[in-house]
């Protein structure tokens, strides 16, 4: 009895996965999967449903897992894994000599943890600033795709930064729609009104709150469910702008198509009709032959041509005959 104890013990300490809730379980798969500082894959167990404490595995890598790739996973905190290397090797391995073999590790790259370090602190600062500018939001924004080409997995660090730069970009869109009813008020612009620059912003806005939502689900599962909730309505009147905004531009578009075959239905009809019809004369220009035209009830004569070719009859050419004696008519 003593030695399958032990033996289930030591299989539970070797290769047990730690619970939420505290528990270790054993895996087909998971307990397999290998550490490393820059994962390609999450994994998180269900609380609710059956079986209770079933494993799952997401795929959080930007650019995705390509095929022979081996499947990893992150053991420890994101706050760890945002160390430089010596710092992150102690708090892994508490000082008993182990060394991490993952990519990361083995690089030896000090200029991308620098670069980790800057951003993460630049975009805190940047994304505290209230109210936020539009250059603080721009900042705080490439600030988090340097933290996102160094860190190239989804963290919760980073859906948390989607979430505030949203929330900015939100901010900056209301008070550009106040600005807009009340152009007349003598105020300082908080905000620019250019419409392609709000329309792009809109756009980020949303793509932010998916791509969090998304982070969320991937890195905590069903724990991720009071977050999303509160999250929703942020991301609801977002949603709501953008339909609409798109709803607008399928009708330019229509619009424009339409106008375009209108055009092109007009061009073709007036090269159909025969010269004498109006649509051409002796000259070939596209002007009224000397039949005449109709201008405030009055019927005018209209020479064939003016005096320079090629260009339309004058003023005093069209009132020539019908200028009275003397000079009283101009």
């Amino acid at each position: 009895f003593w030695t399958h104890f032990v033996l289930v013990a030591s299989i539970f300490g070797r290769f047990g996965v730690r619970n939420p809730d505290g528990t270790r379980a054993v895996y087909a798969l998971c307990s397999h999967i290998r550490h490393s500082c820059r994962p390609n894959a999450a994994a998180f167990s269900l609380r609710k449903g059956f079986p209770k404490g079933r494993r799952m595995l997401h795929i959080i890598a930007t650019d995705g897992v390509p095929r022979g790739e081996e499947i990893t996973v992150s053991d420890e905190t994101e706050a760890i894994l945002c160390l430089p290397k010596l710092e992150r090797s102690h708090k892994l391995f508490r000082g008993s000599g182990f060394k991490c073999e993952c990519r990361r590790c083995t690089e030896d790259d000090s200029k991308l943890d620098e670069c980790i370090a800057q951003a993460l602190a630049r975009m805190e600062t940047l994304l505290a600033v209230r109210p936020p500018t539009d250059e603080s939001t721009k900042e705080a924004l490439s600030c988090f795709k340097e933290l996102d080409k160094a860190l190239p997995f989804s963290m919760q660090i980073k859906a948390k930064a989607k979430v505030l730069l949203a929330s900015s970009f939100t901010e900056l869109n209301n008070r550009a729609a106040w600005q807009e009813e009340h152009r007349g008020a003598n105020m300082v612009q908080w905000t620019g009104l250019d419409a392609e620059a709000q329309e792009q912003r809109l756009k980020d806005t949303k793509k932010l709150f998916e791509t969090a939502a998304k982070d969320f689900e991937y890195l905590l599962g069903q724990d991720a469910l009071g977050i999303l909730q509160r999250m929703e309505a942020g991301y609801e009147p977002v949603r709501d702008q953008h339909k609409i905004l798109s709803k607008y531009a399928r009708e330019k578009e229509r619009s424009v198509a339409s106008s375009a075959v209108e055009l092109n239905e007009s061009r073709a009809s007036q090269s159909q009709q025969p010269a004498g019809a109006g649509g051409g004369g002796a000259g070939g220009g596209g002007y009224p032959t000397a039949a005449g035209v109709t201008l405030g009830g009055m019927q005018l004569d209209m020479p064939a041509m003016s005096g320079k070719e090629g260009l339309p009859p004058g003023w005093e050419e069209i009132f020539q005959s019908k200028r009275p004696a003397g000079d009283g008519w101009y």
